[in-house]
């Protein structure tokens, strides 16, 4: 017995292999590979003493890091040629109160390769944490155990998801997530959503806004609630829509694996009625493209006509109109002038706010109205020029936003109206830029409405939308005031297309499942719209850019 024991202490040295790092060939990668420590657990001297000893023999003999499964681990030790087997036993605990397998193994006639013994312990519980320890056997002799050494199973990788799509939520400011999956080894989903795109070769790794949501693995579904998509950036009345990404996940306590689906997916926010109980009026916006920036082919005499007629088929009560001068409302930019042009179709009653140039800038952003059913009223009367906000330009060159007070015929309903034409530029500077036209648009109408508490329609060019680049700055000022993006009705119509058409025909669907809309309609004080459309037609078209409007009622 004495001489087993000499011979086994020094000779006998217990190797576990821990979890490999996940090759790059891989075809499933793993969110997050946990790799098992060896204990150093150890109170008494002569433990920590036993410990060394053993951490001598390991570091002399190496680590096997090649076999290493969800359900099994490969165990090695030093061949002892006195020995007749070996036993090893795994457990859940490190003072093996709990033992899981007990195996035993008989000896090699002759010394293996590398002269180490082993043997795979296998039926184990994926990415789950043993204590493995081994002993010498000779007859009925039995050395004492060697240091127990901790390892770890890998983590199963989750069944595959199959497909994910988006829909629109059930109620306002919801929306629903469905994916396919057999669910096995999946402890629940990970849902990340942005407002940008995110997670591929051509596009960062986070989106902006970037939020985490958990589903329970027996779920194929989701409802995101007003609440969550608030929190994602999307909340409604945003107008925002949503990129998502989804993964399985297999989380234990040793290891997490997770298998994500490949795609980028979209998803759309429900959207509000109106709440408002007055009269119902429709509001729009549109860009014309100055004609002193005609492209060939699009001249704007025969584009005035083509604007006219598709002004008279959405007949919308209050425009906002921009890139549209003074010489574009006659015949001195060229054809018979957009004034001319309504009278043919019907809609020569139609007036400007304020035709003429304003006293200090020629101005883009006009007003075009309907007497018939509103009445410009207030200290903006139709014999005065409309009134203006500056908005503030690095450049020196005054740009201003028109805004005018109106009544409802037949009522005592009266509204502000707001067109406003920012910045150019897809770059984050000006995006910044945008932002500081849109804070001033903001605090000019607090400024004029304090006194009357009217509600506020806001339709113009903002040259920024959710994906562009920098924060979508104009429409986060507004949205910070309390404005309601009318995008976000109760209806949306070809939502799916860009508001830049770019006269090309025919304008295809964003591949991005909704289109850049840089042209909008806000509204301050009446949350909520009955439709929200973009005029799409065939070419010629009549402007670069989609005419929208928006069905609302008055408080």
């Amino acid at each position: 017995m004495r001489r087993i024991a000499s011979a086994i202490g020094p000779v006998l040295a217990l190797v576990a292999v821990t979890v490999p790092t996940t090759p790059a060939h891989s075809l499933v990668a793993h969110a997050t590979q946990t790799r098992a420590q060896h204990s150093a657990e150890h109170t008494s001297t002569s433990a920590r003493t036993s410990e060394r000893t053993s951490a001598r023999h390991r570091s002399r003999i190496g680590l096997d890091s090649t076999s290493l499964g969800t359900s099994y681990i490969n165990v090695s030790w030093n061949w002892i040629r006195a020995a007749s087997g070996y036993r090893i036993q795994v457990a859940k605990k490190k003072s093996f109160s709990r033992v899981v397998t007990n195996r035993s193994k008989r000896n090699s006639a002759r010394r293996p390769a590398g002269g180490r013994e082993a043997t795979r312990v296998g039926h184990l519980r994926d990415a789950t944490y043993y204590w493995v320890r081994v002993r010498k056997v000779k007859g009925h002799h039995r050395s004492r155990w060697s240091a127990p050494v901790r390892v770890a199973t890998r983590a199963h990788v989750p069944d595959k998801i199959t497909t994910a799509h988006g829909l629109v939520g059930i109620h306002p400011g919801e929306t629903r997530l469905r994916w396919r999956s057999a669910g096995g080894h999946t402890d629940f989903y990970r849902i990340t959503t942005a407002l940008t795109p995110f997670g591929s070769a051509r596009t960062p790794a986070t989106g902006r806004h970037s939020t985490t949501f958990k589903v329970g693995g027996n779920r194929q579904s989701v409802t995101l609630t007003a609440a969550q998509t608030a929190r994602a950036g999307a909340g409604l009345g945003t107008g925002r829509h949503l990129f998502f990404r989804i993964a399985a996940v297999r989380k234990g306590e040793a290891d997490t694996a997770s298998r994500p689906y490949p795609f980028l997916g979209h998803t759309t926010v429900a959207g509000q009625g109106p709440t408002g109980t007055g009269p119902a009026l429709r509001f729009a916006s549109y860009n014309l493209h100055v004609a002193s920036k005609d492209v060939p082919g699009h001249p704007w005499r025969d584009r005035a006509p083509l604007v006219a007629r598709n002004l008279a088929h959405a007949a919308p009560d209050v425009v906002a109109l921009e890139e549209m001068l003074p010489s574009m409302w006659d015949s001195r930019a060229g054809g018979r002038g957009l004034g001319p042009e309504l009278w043919s179709v019907g809609m020569g009653r139609y007036r400007l706010t304020e035709p003429d140039s304003y006293s200090n800038s020629p101005g883009d952003s006009r007003i075009l109205y309907d007497p018939t059913k509103v009445t410009m009223t207030g200290a903006c009367a139709t014999d005065a020029q409309s009134c203006t906000i500056r908005m503030p330009d690095p450049s020196g060159k005054v740009r201003l936003a028109a805004y005018a007070q109106f009544e409802v015929n037949g009522t005592t309903q009266k509204f502000w109206f707001v067109s406003a034409h920012l910045n150019p530029g897809n770059a984050a500077k000006v995006d910044s830029l945008r932002g500081r036209q849109a804070q001033a648009l903001v605090d000019g109408m607090a400024s004029v409405t304090s006194h009357d508490d009217l509600p506020v329609i806001v339709g113009g060019d903002f040259n920024s939308s959710q994906t562009s680049n920098g924060k979508d700055a104009p429409h986060t000022a507004f949205l910070k005031a309390g404005y309601f993006n009318t995008s976000a009705a109760r209806r949306q119509i070809n939502l799916q297309y860009n508001s830049v058409n770019a006269y090309k025909s025919p304008q295809r669907p964003s591949n991005y499942g909704f289109g850049s809309m840089i042209d909008s309609i806000l509204t301050l004080g009446m949350r909520g719209a009955s439709t929200f459309k973009q005029w799409r037609t065939t070419g010629p078209y009549p402007s670069d850019h989609n005419l929208i409007t928006t069905d609302l009622r008055l408080p």
